[in-house]
């Protein structure tokens, strides 16, 4: 293990260290092999039976395959492609251990060559703003009597294990010598250049603004001109690499069919960003098995860049990327067994690190096929881009403030990015523990209590737009899903990393009155009641999976416009027609 290594190890491990009075620190968790080595090294170091120079190997490592390269006319384009805003010329200057620039990136594109995949089992990938997450489910058939769930563990391949097991961290970070981290690693190489900012929230570029905008010298410190739009590609890049390990560990093939999740956007920017991710699932396939072997110790930008545009040269197809799903119907497709007795208008609330999802479904059970039957519900879903990340804005200011920091100090760069490296743990725990004490860029302590950040007038006002986000939905969808509400009642499902937030669990208490009729507000079960029978091990990290475990599912639901209800044989009985879902 080298010196850096280990810096960035105990660093990483002191972060994790709690306060739990005024003279005791607590430590929770597992430490990992490389951590306990850390801490080794640093005792060695102090007594002296270590050199800080000298490098500690304690498992032997095996060698790293690099890409394979050729000449570069064995790969050069026959034609001329069209040049589109993400492939503008790439200025490659000055960037430490470059690729020769004899020689370029031959690309591994054998998943295109591999048999057929089953089609009784799928992937869906959530790429989420803080953590990306993936399902694999396979389907009940006369071969396999149940319906088999296995959310991959996306976090042994991004070695932080002690983060999470399942859920991949979103984070991307270019270092000084123009080389690419990822996950973990991005988060703990970020820590030691001062000035220079970690990309977390790339997400967004999908949904709002800057797609192919020039990355910032804040996060690029390179010559090399990239867009955000190839950051996201670089991420999806990992998070196929990461997928590809788990399938490899699972003996499935790489080219399983997959569904991708998508936040609620309005008709035509779906469509665009649908086959927008549909392309680049499909090459960030490719480029993760190029760099196949190399990509868990980081990338060289220029490599990336190379083979980026060496791939969307070829113009490839990939028949393994199916359609995209939002993410309220991925959490509504999870609720529901499809073969237990259920009736309900429900509410799917989704509150991710970027966006605030709402859709709605109505659920049936049909008696004479012993199934359930459920429709999402025209004109329904809705999204706000204000979410987590706009709670840890907020945080940051208030902690800027009461610290007498502004823009004005010299040093206001250097406090605001060290600031963001930690800020999503700072929020955890303030709504946790009622009270969190930041420690800033000069080692000053500073105390926030939950009861000043939720009087702030900016987080009021985030409250008063997701309860205005409900409302709207409610008032706009045609009536007779309101009139023929089950016992009057509306379901309200929350997930999402932010389904524990107070403004979000108000969202599903006491009731409303939506076009003229009043509706009880009824909070779903945290835990489906089928998961708990079936998968009870799922419960804790449920909330973040819930999108890509019932993405994945064979049958999901469809929106298939205005649904037909007719009056039954007792007053206020209403009956669902049709059957509304579809599979791969």
């Amino acid at each position: 293990m080298e010196i850096m290594e280990a810096k960035i190890l105990l660093k990483s491990l002191l972060k994790r260290v709690k306060q739990v009075d005024e003279d005791s620190f607590e430590l929770k968790g597992l430490l990992t092999d490389d951590e306990l080595t850390a801490l080794k090294l640093a005792l060695g170091a102090l007594d002296n039976s270590v050199s800080p120079s000298t490098p500690i190997h304690p498992t032997p490592t095996k060698p790293i395959k690099e890409p394979v390269l050729a000449a570069p006319q064995e790969l050069a384009p026959t034609q001329n492609p069209e040049v589109t805003d993400n492939d503008k010329p790439i200025v490659e200057k000055n960037i430490v251990e470059q690729a020769p620039v004899s020689r370029i990136i031959e690309l591994d594109t054998s998943v295109l060559s591999l048999t057929e995949p089953a089609s009784d089992e799928r992937l869906c990938l959530d790429f989420g703003t803080a953590m990306s997450k993936v399902t694999l489910v396979k389907d009940k058939s006369l071969e396999r009597d149940f319906e088999e769930i296995h959310v991959l563990h996306l976090g042994v391949p991004g070695d932080q294990e002690e983060v999470s097991e399942t859920m991949l961290i979103s984070s991307v970070f270019i270092d000084p010598d123009g080389k690419v981290w990822f996950g973990k690693k991005a988060q703990d190489w970020s820590k030691f250049y001062a000035g220079l900012q970690r990309l977390d929230n790339i997400k967004r570029y999908l949904s709002e603004e800057g797609f192919n905008e020039p990355v910032s010298s804040l996060f690029n410190p390179t010559d090399i001109e990239i867009t955000y739009g190839d950051m996201v590609m670089a991420y999806l890049m990992y998070l196929t690499w990461a997928v590809n390990h788990c399938l490899e560990e699972l003996d499935e093939p790489r080219n399983l069919n997959r569904r991708f999740a998508m936040p609620c956007l309005d008709t035509s920017k779906s469509r665009d960003t649908e086959k927008l991710l549909s392309r680049m699932l499909g090459e960030a396939q490719i480029l993760a098995d190029t760099f196949y072997h190399t990509l868990g110790n980081g990338i060289h930008l220029s490599d990336f860049i190379a083979a980026k545009k060496l791939v969307r040269q070829e113009r490839l197809e990939y028949p393994f990327i199916k359609d995209g799903i939002t993410e309220p119907l991925g959490v509504a497709g999870s609720i529901i067994s499809w073969e237990g007795n259920v009736n309900s208008l429900l509410m799917v609330v989704d509150i991710g690190a970027g966006t605030s999802d709402f859709s709605i479904y109505r659920m049936a059970y049909t008696p004479n096929t012993g199934k359930s039957t459920a429709l999402e519900v025209e004109n329904s879903s809705m999204g706000i881009t204000e979410a987590g990340n706009h709670l840890d804005k907020l945080l940051k200011q208030l902690i800027l403030k009461k610290a007498g920091i502004t823009s004005d100090n010299e040093n206001f760069r250097n406090f605001s990015g060290d600031l963001e490296l930690s800020l999503r743990d700072y929020k955890e725990r303030l709504f946790e523990d009622g009270e969190v004490h930041v420690k800033l860029f000069n080692d000053e302590l500073i105390e926030i209590h939950l009861d000043e950040f939720m009087s702030l007038p900016q987080v009021t006002k985030f409250s008063d737009s997701l309860v205005e986000c409900r409302d709207e939905i409610l008032n706009r969808i045609d009536s007779s899903f309101i009139t023929g509400a089950p016992n009057g009642a509306l379901a309200v499902a929350l997930t999402g990393g932010g389904a524990g937030l107070p403004m979000v669990k108000a969202l599903a208490q006491g009731s409303i009155r939506a076009q003229g009729k009043a509706l009880k507000l009824i909070q779903t079960k945290p835990f489906p009641h089928w998961l708990e029978e079936e998968y009870p091990e799922l419960e804790e990290d449920y909330p973040r999976i819930a999108v890509s475990l019932g993405g994945a599912r064979k049958r999901i639901i469809h929106n298939g416009g205005v649904a037909s209800i007719t009056a039954g044989g007792n007053q206020g009985e209403r009956k669902l027609e049709g059957y509304y879902t579809k599979g791969l």
